[in-house]
């Protein structure tokens, strides 16, 4: 006699169609935590990368305002004409500054200096950069031969990733006429009010227009007539 067997119940389990649906859905769940992630960190890198921009644009804007607030009207020695030694034009500028950088620079401290756009020297880099040359000035000088003749490898890095820069200047040819902007400066016996630098980046993002002013007379103290002359910088009132 064959004893009776108990019935098993039907085994539950995935269809082939349920799996792949179901791992469908978990690659669809895998891309999007993903691209959230991605997203998440291309944002921070983004964030990181313009907060540190931005430092470095201010470092550079006080640096620049400092710079040019010690502006010395220096004159040319040895030629005919009085003039002082100051030349401005759209992307860069030529003065004197008595701000000291270097302990071991002699004659009261006071320094060439050339501001200036040019090609980033940066390895990889296609943009345009800021750099500033400095060197001693010398006393004798009768024009800018002397720091146009120190190679341009000598000149720090101020600022990078700078489409274009214009530079203008306010300031006045003589006392009869109104002050006002103009792309150059080119007056030899007058120094201008103010100047003022509009930077264009290469990310598109823009810039505040830095604005300085030049700590001294327009005219730079400088008194000259038949009698006597006395040449001298006059800080102009703050």
């Amino acid at each position: 006699m064959t004893p009776n067997r108990i019935p098993r119940p039907p085994q539950q389990g995935f269809t082939l169609i349920e799996l792949l649906i179901g791992l469908t859905l978990l690659a669809l769940m895998m891309v999007l935590v993903y691209s959230a992630l991605n997203v998440g960190i291309r944002s921070w890198d983004a964030g990181d990368a313009r907060v540190g921009e931005g430092g470095q644009k201010r470092i550079a804007q006080a640096f620049m305002r400092r710079e040019f607030s010690q502006l010395f009207p220096v004159r040319w020695r040895g030629i005919p004409e009085s003039k002082i030694a100051f030349e401005g034009g759209k992307t860069d500028i030529r003065f004197v500054t008595a701000l000291n950088l270097d302990a071991g620079i002699k004659d009261g401290g006071l320094q060439w200096a050339h501001l200036q756009l040019r090609d980033d020297d940066a390895r990889g880099s296609i943009g345009k950069a800021l750099y500033l040359k400095r060197e001693p000035f010398d006393l004798q000088a009768k024009d800018w031969t002397g720091l146009d003749n120190v190679p341009v490898t000598q000149a720090t890095k101020l600022l990078g990733g700078i489409a274009s820069m214009d530079i203008s200047y306010f300031g006045a040819e003589n006392d009869t006429v109104d002050p006002q902007w103009a792309d150059e400066w080119k007056n030899p016996l007058r120094m201008p009010l103010l100047i003022k630098f509009i930077f264009k980046n290469e990310n598109g993002r823009e810039t505040p227009d830095l604005i300085v002013q030049p700590h001294i007379g327009e005219e730079a103290g400088c008194y000259d007539n038949n009698f006597q002359r006395q040449c001298g910088a006059r800080r102009a009132a703050l």
